[in-house]
């Protein structure tokens, strides 16, 4: 009798259970590179060869949840983002928000650092492709970033200011503890990127695809800054055409 009595109040709780897990949404899965990325089919050899060593990004990006600024009410999580450090200002650009919201059925591929990493590596290699005479060996460098924003709201605004810092390395050791030695001198550039655009509302595939062309930007600028710079130290920071 005892059994039966426990069976009749188990099945129930694990039919509840099942029931539930039945009802809940599926997860999505995103990441950071583009579908667009340049092709190589030339199979041109690389004359620039990228390390990307530090990553900094904020806190409250630093999740594999998507992150965006505003409260909704669709059940995602909201989390207070008081504290977290404000970029210069941009025309056009929104201002910061008190709140951030998980957005726990769509996720990156990995914690945004590292999402932000693979996608920054996988373009930078594509996009270093280049006519390169035959045992020509391409230069070395490494590559730092500072991110103070990357952020996407609910109302459709997609909002980027990013740090790079690029050093060449071939000609000493490829260490971290050198990366912000002075003694580099002219072997490390330092640059500001700088973008915003505006998707449509509440479309979070929007918004990723936002972000996408943001880093894809980025690179443009990276690449189009290294190649003038290697050949004079002097020269300074570049934006690609068709950035934003």
């Amino acid at each position: 009798m005892i059994m039966r009595a426990v069976f009749k109040s188990v099945v129930p709780a694990l039919a509840l259970s099942l029931a539930a897990c039945a009802s809940s949404p599926p997860v999505h899965f995103h990441t950071l590179s583009a579908m667009d990325a340049p092709g190589n089919g030339n199979r041109a050899q690389p004359d620039l060869r990228y390390r990307i060593g530090t990553v900094d990004v904020p806190e409250r990006l630093n999740r594999v949840d998507i992150v965006v600024s505003g409260r909704g009410t669709d059940g995602s999580r909201t989390e207070d983002a008081a504290g977290s450090k404000a970029g210069t200002g941009q025309v056009g650009a929104p201002a910061l928000t008190t709140s951030v919201t998980l957005l726990e059925n769509n996720r990156w591929d990995a914690p945004f650092a590292d999402a932000l990493r693979d996608a920054l590596g996988v373009r930078l290699a594509v996009a270093a492709a280049s006519s390169v005479a035959a045992g020509s060996q391409p230069a070395q460098l490494r590559l730092s970033l500072q991110v103070y924003r990357f952020d996407a709201s609910r109302s459709g605004d997609v909002d980027a200011l990013v740090d790079w810092r690029l050093r060449r390395t071939d000609a000493s050791d490829d260490t971290d503890a050198v990366e912000d030695d002075a003694s580099a001198g002219s072997r490390v550039l330092s640059c500001r990127y700088q973008g915003y655009e505006h998707v449509q509302a509440g479309d979070v595939d929007a918004l990723v695809a936002g972000m996408q062309r943001q880093v894809a930007r980025l690179v443009d600028d990276i690449v189009a800054s290294t190649r003038p710079w290697l050949r004079d130290d002097k020269a300074g920071c570049v934006q690609a055409a068709g950035g934003a």
